[in-house]
């Protein structure tokens, strides 16, 4: 039995410029895509499959509108480089479900193949045929931006290498073997540069937008940590404020985290997170005491 493809991360601004195809599916129907592509990304990585984070921004049946009875889903998710394009149709009833169901927008995790779909010379679309998909957390996107960023720098630093040096080229097993750039060989890396004509100049600007990408994504976790702080030192203010001695019942102090702007939910995990922390205890039940 052949190996199961690795399914690769890459960002949807490489993902959708991989035109460079092994296999082409020319045909006028997305549900019906069974044979296998294998695309070339324009820093040498051999896609097949592919495992991607992003957040749904729209879901839509297209079986209306090319004329069929079943049911064709077409879904774009969003990462910080631009949008991957999904299509699930009769093949994918899995898939077609969740995305008949699923909320917009939300962060959402997929395993898929990359398709390449060409209706004319010069026309080329990629997209996604998902196999597994399901909603995860921010922190799981962010994450998954973090891993990715990191592995394609890699294989942004072994391209220039390339390009200073073509010789380096014919000798890169071990780079490929240990998963710097990926699933792929020193053939596809150097087809990529042919193909797509990469160059310094590419790089350094991708270079560029993935640091961006990765401050962003720390300021965001910043962020997030300084607002988890203030709302769990309101909470021990409040405590401290409120205790006469026998400590604060849950509900009347929930009521006043609330009043000063902090939404329940928020709340209630600032609590719980003190709690954790033992900061504070429950002498009986729905009574907190600070320690």
């Amino acid at each position: 039995m052949a190996e199961r493809e690795i399914a690769q991360r890459l960002f949807a601004k490489e993902f959708n410029g991989s035109t460079l195809s092994l296999t082409s599916v020319l045909s006028d129907d997305f549900s019906d895509m069974n044979s296998p592509n294998l695309l070339i990304s324009p820093t040498g990585m051999r896609i097949n499959r592919v495992f991607v984070v992003g957040v749904i921004t729209e879901v839509e049946n297209l079986g209306s509108e090319t004329g069929k009875e079943r049911d064709l889903w077409r879904a774009r998710v969003s990462d910080p480089t631009g949008v991957f394009m999904l299509y699930a149709g009769q093949y994918q009833p899995e898939a077609a479900i969740f995305l008949s169901t699923v909320e917009v927008p939300s962060y959402i995790a997929v395993v898929g193949k990359a398709r390449i779909y060409e209706p004319e010379k010069d026309s080329v679309f990629i997209s996604i045929r998902p196999e597994e998909l399901n909603t995860v957390e921010s922190s799981i996107r962010d994450r998954w931006v973090v891993d990715t960023a990191e592995l394609t720098l890699k294989r942004l630093d072994l391209l220039s290498e390339v390009l200073l040096d073509p010789k380096h080229g014919e000798d890169m097993a071990e780079p490929l073997k240990s998963g710097i750039i990926g699933s792929g060989s020193s053939e596809a890396i150097l087809d990529a540069i042919a193909f797509y004509g990469t160059d310094q100049d590419y790089i350094a600007e991708f270079k560029q937008s993935l640091r961006t990408i990765l401050l962003s994504i720390k300021e965001n976790a910043g962020t997030e940590m300084q607002r988890k702080d203030n709302t769990e030192n309101v909470i021990f203010e409040l405590l401290k404020e409120l205790d006469s001695g026998k400590g604060v019942k849950y509900s009347h102090l929930l009521k006043e985290v609330e009043s000063r702007g902090i939404p329940e939910e928020v709340a209630d995990a600032g609590i719980r997170s003190l709690l954790d922390k033992g900061e504070c205890y429950e002498p009986r039940l729905g009574l907190l005491k600070l320690i």
